[in-house]
């Protein structure tokens, strides 16, 4: 690696981690001020809350760290720009494009490593976030007094339900649907009602149909006034995994969970878990896109005050990045532009915005 790479790298790098652990320290500050009167009427021992916050590190990485990319290489070659040590550079006959590679390369370094912990430590991260707060912090139910079209999986079962009721631990029209040891649909199961009693769940006024291979009625139904369903989360539980589509869930599953979809043919929800599971694979490279998208203007700040202009540049392409995405989602989630698309979106602007304004640079 040549010196310049080195010295860019190392100043990005450095700057990085100042900013990441600024944003790091301010949401701690802010989260410890909002669950303080929990915390103090709880009386959370000071162990579990340090459990707490180690463990809500990966979402909160997740979140901040491409912000702080983002204002970090702005930083730097807004210094390197106002030193005119970018001018030397480029009279010694080094072009735009090799300058940026540098920081092209942390940006992909430091995507791969989000992608990582995404797939690997967050899901866990956040079950371990939201036990803590449900057994030492909240100790009382969600103030959520009704979820609808909550639809979720439970071993070899998928659920629908029109309403949950979480203090009650009331299901109400459930309709299940149960896999083979082929993972082929077996059985459909309707419910009037399924109640949390006694630790069990128990279902009300059910209806039983057995399924052939292509997933049709194969005989007559049987219906039972009462029956134990095999369902192994609490109420409590279902609050934290609403659906199979959770912002938590690893690629995998939600593969899994698409497949098992377009069995039931629940079009609208695979429509909207396909969106999520291209999201999911786009957003750790919001690293990547954002970073080039910002290269023509960070390479061409002069002004003096730069670190003032780092995070304000920083903060409204960080925010026009993200309306765009949520705007563009929000289309494919409606039905307006297909899953793909509506994903890409962001990525592609930013990615064709940047490559052209580095290519007219002279």
């Amino acid at each position: 690696m040549r010196i310049l790479d080195k010295y860019i790298i190392k100043h990005v790098s450095f700057g990085y981690l100042f900013i990441l652990l600024v944003f790091v320290g301010l949401y701690f500050i802010a989260d410890i001020f909002t669950n303080l009167s929990d915390v103090l009427e709880a009386k959370t021992p000071l162990l579990i809350l340090v459990q707490y916050y180690i463990a809500s590190l990966p979402l909160i990485f997740l979140r901040v760290s491409p912000l702080a990319l983002l204002i970090s290489t702005l930083y730097t070659f807004g210094e390197l720009n106002k030193n005119n040590e970018i001018i030397s550079i480029r009279v010694s006959g080094t072009s735009i494009i090799r300058i940026a590679f540098p920081i092209i390369f942390f940006a992909t370094f430091l995507s791969v490593s989000t992608f990582f912990i995404q797939e690997k430590t967050l899901m866990k991260s956040q079950k371990k976030v939201d036990d803590i707060k449900t057994q030492f912090i909240k100790k009382t139910m969600s103030n959520t007094t009704e979820e609808r079209n909550l639809a979720f999986t439970s071993g070899d079962r998928i659920f629908f339900v029109q309403k949950f009721f979480p203090k009650k631990g009331l299901l109400r029209n459930v309709i299940i649907f149960e896999e083979g040891k082929d993972r082929k649909l077996k059985k459909k199961i309707v419910c009037k009602e399924i109640a949390y009693e006694y630790g069990f769940w128990i279902a009300k006024d059910i209806i039983e149909y057995d399924l052939d291979l292509n997933g049709n009625i194969s005989n007559i139904p049987t219906s039972f006034p009462t029956k134990k369903i095999s369902l192994k989360e609490k109420p409590r539980e279902l609050l934290l995994k609403r659906s199979i589509f959770s912002q938590f869930s690893s690629l995998s599953h939600l593969k899994k969970e698409i497949s098992r979809l377009k069995k039931v043919k629940a079009n609208k929800l695979l429509a909207n878990l396909t969106i999520d599971y291209y999201q999911k694979i786009a957003d750790p490279f919001s690293h990547l896109f954002i970073i080039i998208g910002i290269l023509p203007l960070a390479l061409e700040i002069k002004k003096r005050k730069v670190a003032l202009s780092s995070l304000g540049i920083g903060f409204i392409f960080s925010f026009i990045y993200y309306v765009l995405s949520s705007f563009s989602i929000a289309l494919g989630k409606s039905g307006v532009i297909l899953p793909f698309l509506s994903v890409s979106l962001a990525p592609v602007f930013f990615l064709t915005v940047g490559i052209t304004g580095l290519l007219l640079i002279r």
